[in-house]
């Protein structure tokens, strides 16, 4: 290989470790706090009565944050047609079972997906996939999407069910889904 080829190659590896390197609040210049605490989200109406059931809700009808039977909810935003949400999905996953798990944690804290620039077919497809375990949330009209801004995805944010506050937001990859998990554990003593 060539000089030239292997500064190349150092140069793109180095790009990429700097635009994906754990990112949380304003990362790639989004906001998802200030979009969040603003916007007064209506979610889709859950997608299975088992998700209706894992939420704590009353009905399989649009809903808003607060009925949410959690301290704190974790929502990430993602697209079926994402390369870096596929890789998230394992993620993800790690983080519900470890919920799930937990006795302290699992009344606490709930888990949805959010598929903004996804159909429905594509993301069912996606959930079958990466046998995502929680609800995966289709935001067909761009309402939700709309309300958050020009987010990326993978978006991830840890949201107070009560108040909606936004407590954390990460922006890309989830590198570490124990760490992720003990920033679950942090916030909810705090909350």
């Amino acid at each position: 290989m060539k000089k030239w080829e292997c500064a190349i190659i150092c140069q793109i590896v180095l790009c990429s470790l700097i635009l994906f390197l754990p990112k949380t609040g304003a990362a790639f210049g989004y906001n998802a706090k200030e979009h969040f605490e603003t916007a007064n989200i209506t979610f889709p109406s859950p997608d299975s009565a088992q998700s209706e059931k894992y939420l704590g809700l009353s009905a399989m009808k649009p809903f808003k944050l607060g009925q949410i039977k959690a301290k704190v909810v974790v929502i990430e935003f993602m697209s079926a047609l994402c390369e870096y949400c596929s890789l998230n999905a394992t993620k993800m996953n790690y983080v519900y079972r470890t919920v799930q798990e937990n006795p302290k944690l699992a009344p606490n804290v709930k888990i949805i997906a959010i598929g903004v620039a996804s159909n429905v077919p594509q993301l069912n497809a996606f959930k079958k996939q990466h046998d995502i375990p929680f609800p995966m949330l289709n935001d067909a009209d761009g309402r939700i999407g709309t309300a958050m801004g020009e987010m990326p995805t993978p978006t991830t944010l840890i949201v107070s069910a009560a108040s909606g506050k936004v407590l954390y937001s990460h922006v890309g990859l989830i590198w570490s889904a124990d760490g992720f998990v003990k920033n679950i554990k942090d916030l909810i003593k705090k909350n």
